[in-house]
């Protein structure tokens, strides 16, 4: 689903044939999930606000010393200090063309950041989307390489996040750009997860990417499960314009695996790969973390960032889904991701001034929340 305000969900789903490309995931349940605004109360959780005054904010990424850098959409690249302050003038200012749900949207430190200072940004152009390598020198990020070519962007559904997997290759997120029939399109780079290896994210570029999986239409965040190393990925559902809105998902993601979009969404994707949850009711899920700090009641869980819904989602499983749980509901508007910092704090950023939520007086912010102990 795209962000926008949208009606409640009719209570059927459509599901149209499809050709076959299924990956069964035998070990992952299927679960129609419990409705988005059951009550979110949990004790012991702390929550505080780091820092005011930001302009949409996309992506967080903590930096070897203790400082962040976050992402602002109409093209700023801000530096939160150890301290939690934010530093008034942008790090960085990135040509972007800002129409719609576009702008300067992910940001990924090289594995091998502390050596070379390599920084990676993907952001909407006139021509596209375009990944980018940045390095960061003498206080300043500057810009170095342009990576990947072709591919489309558009007012809505351009995905956006990146980040750099266990075995080292750069992930990338990519919408169906408002056409879903590109996510079925293997000549198409759209509605698609994508990788990179080291040679070519660091290379003269412009690289070829690998098609890990396909059949998406907006998958905002993903990261790798602790211990089993599964790659799991919300996505947003229909929206009303492109199917009956809700049935927003949270996948295991496989290679070579087909996610069924724009053939088929809902409880029953078949013959495409299973869903691990089904949302009926419209969130617009996010970006996602699993809390990986030991000593903590979430230890081991996924959590992730909700617009439309309005609060963080948390679900634990592993054969299966054990836990299913509504967090800050409704307290601080949309949300658009959350980073597990250095000494295992979340942090959140709201995306209360991207025209679809309701501003309060110092949105858009940066939330610590320290999650409960055992």
């Amino acid at each position: 689903m795209t962000d926008a305000s949208r009606r409640r969900p009719r209570p059927r789903f459509r599901r149209e044939r499809g050709a076959a490309g299924a990956v069964a995931i035998a070990t992952v349940a299927l679960a129609l999930a419990a409705p988005a605004g059951a009550s979110a109360a949990v004790p012991g959780v702390r929550v505080s606000t780091v820092a005011r005054g930001l302009e949409i904010p996309w992506e967080l990424a903590f930096l070897p010393d203790g400082r962040a850098l976050v992402t602002e959409r109409p093209g700023r690249i801000r530096i939160l200090s150890r301290t939690g302050r934010l530093r008034d003038r942008p790090l960085a200012r990135v040509p972007v063309r800002a129409l719609g749900e576009g702008g300067l949207l992910g940001l990924a430190l090289d594995p091998a950041f502390a050596r070379n200072r390599f920084v990676y940004l993907y952001f909407t152009v006139a021509g596209g989307m375009r990944l980018e390598r940045w390095r960061l020198a003498h206080h300043r990020l500057v810009p170095q390489q342009s990576l990947v070519d072709g591919i489309l962007a558009g007012s809505v559904h351009d995905s956006g996040r990146i980040a750099f997997g266990p075995d080292r290759r750069l992930y990338v997120s990519t919408g169906d750009a408002g056409q879903p029939e590109l996510a079925q399109d293997p000549s198409s780079l759209n509605g698609k997860f994508l990788t990179l290896t080291p040679a070519q994210y660091r290379g003269p570029g412009p690289a070829s990417p690998a098609i890990l999986s396909s059949g998406h239409r907006n998958a905002q965040g993903f990261d790798w499960q602790p211990g089993t190393g599964r790659l799991v990925s919300t996505e947003h559902g229909p929206s009303g314009f492109d199917g009956p809105e809700g049935w927003d998902e949270v996948n295991v993601i496989v290679a070579g695996a087909n996610y069924g979009w724009p053939n088929v969404f809902g409880r029953d994707q078949r013959p495409y790969t299973q869903p691990l949850m089904v949302y009926r009711e419209p969130l617009a899920p996010s970006g996602a973390t699993f809390v990986t700090r030991r000593g903590s009641r979430w230890t081991g869980d996924f959590v992730f960032a909700c617009l439309r819904g309005e609060q963080l989602r948390r679900i634990a499983f592993g054969d299966r889904v054990v836990a299913d749980q509504p967090l800050l509901h409704y307290r601080y508007g949309r949300l658009r991701t959350v980073v597990e910092g250095p000494h295992g704090d979340l942090y959140v950023l709201t995306s209360n001034r991207d025209g679809r939520g309701y501003p309060r007086r110092g949105d858009d912010r940066i939330l610590r929340i320290v999650p409960p102990r055992r």
